[in-house]
């Protein structure tokens, strides 16, 4: 089976070669091939990958941040004249466990699989994303508690595991997002398209969820500084949450819901 695995990273060096190590040697009957995009880190990363005969990598400015990173690496495979079975979507910090991704590619064919990953008491962390309403944004990340998987609305990209040829029908993460919303958009695009997503039962490794502390959603700090990190490429700026709302919701739940953060802030809630 030979899967084109897709990743971003900058200045992690380790966790990014440990990774492609981790996927390569804990799933032995799997030909796994790279497209990696390093966003100019200044700590080695794109020296060290040369170790790796299956790994291309792709060089950014610093600008890319993740949705552009990701962007650019499917658009990349998607001009890829070779043959695959599935694209995998990944991130560096997680920690995959003995033969997952053999396991997740094992299951039922024809449809999006995303494997959910925990952090280190066992607490899910990252997975398949429920759609708790129609007009209002509110989302809960789930794993399935069956073998059979559960259907989900969209995902994290920790682990996503696309069959080559709904990949191709995908298209590209939406150009509006700079660093968060792309995969959630992308997913969401995916089930707009009929295109089934499930959430396997297994976990798939362990990945820490990103702390509150220090982001915009950090009730401690003052609330210049909370609105300049919610305005930031990692945080949520004001243009990119309004066409997601926008996008997936409505005109009514965009102009609503994109002020939200703000009266947070004002609130410090």
């Amino acid at each position: 089976m030979r899967i084109l695995g897709l990743l971003t990273c900058f200045n992690r060096k380790e966790k990014t070669v440990g990774v492609i190590n981790k996927l390569v040697e804990g799933n032995s009957n799997i030909q796994f091939y790279f497209i990696v995009v390093d966003d100019n880190s200044n700590d080695g990363t794109a020296e060290a990958l040369k170790q790796f005969d299956c790994v291309k990598v792709l060089h950014g400015e610093g600008s890319l941040f993740y949705s552009g990173g990701m962007r650019a690496a499917i658009n990349a495979a998607r001009k890829d004249k070779k043959s695959y079975e599935y694209v995998l979507l990944f991130n560096d910090d997680v920690e995959f466990f003995h033969r997952a991704i053999e396991t997740l590619a094992g299951r039922e064919k024809n449809c999006i699989w995303v494997g959910p990953v925990c952090d280190r008491n066992k607490i899910l962390s990252y997975g398949g994303i429920e759609k708790k309403s129609d007009w209002i944004p509110r989302f809960k990340t789930v794993k399935a508690e069956k073998e059979k998987g559960k259907i989900v609305d969209t995902f994290n990209a920790n682990c996503v595991l696309i069959p080559w040829n709904l990949f191709l029908r995908l298209g590209n993460i939406d150009p509006v997002y700079t660093h968060a919303l792309g995969d959630f958009d992308y997913g969401l695009c995916a089930k707009k398209m009929g295109i089934k997503i499930k959430v396997s039962s297994d976990y798939v490794g362990i990945c820490n969820d990103n702390p509150v502390a220090g982001s915009w959603n950090d009730k401690t700090l003052p609330r210049m500084t909370r609105l300049k990190l919610k305005e930031s490429p990692k945080g949520l700026p004001g243009k990119e949450w309004f066409h997601f709302l926008y996008k997936n919701y409505n005109l009514i739940t965009a102009l609503g819901y994109s002020i939200s953060p703000y009266v947070r802030i004002l609130l410090k809630k």
